[in-house]
């Protein structure tokens, strides 16, 4: 398995274990694990931790989108949290930045699910 989970305080975390996210067969490996993981899972809160990716294809990113719309699907919210600046810069760049919540770490990814709006 290309990730590694745990579950507290009603929180999936997910972690990449791979720094380097950039053939077919790996994204494809991560995808099933991703699906799986997500399936099992009763959570309704998930972050994807990329402390250990220093580098990921950009065809992973349409990966992510899947996972994104698969939480959606579960009524799951997800936080993505620990991504490098280069990572990070390919976010922006395809405004990807806009659709993820991106959060500096865990602790503060955990603490934005804490977080309400103005009216809730």
């Amino acid at each position: 398995m290309a990730l590694q989970s745990r579950s507290h305080a009603g929180i999936l975390t997910i972690y990449f274990t791979d720094a380097r996210i950039l053939d077919d067969s790996k994204i494809r490996e991560v995808a099933l694990d991703l699906e799986q993981l997500l399936g099992r899972s009763e959570e309704e809160k998930v972050i994807l931790d990329f402390r250990s990716v220093e580098f990921m294809s950009s065809s992973f990113l349409g990966t992510l989108i899947q996972f994104n719309k698969r939480c959606k699907e579960y009524k799951a919210k997800l936080k993505l949290c620990n991504i490098s600046a280069n990572i990070r810069e390919v976010f922006r760049i395809t405004k990807l930045d806009k659709i993820f919540a991106i959060e500096k770490d865990e602790e503060s990814a955990r603490a934005a699910f804490a977080k309400r709006g103005l009216f809730g």
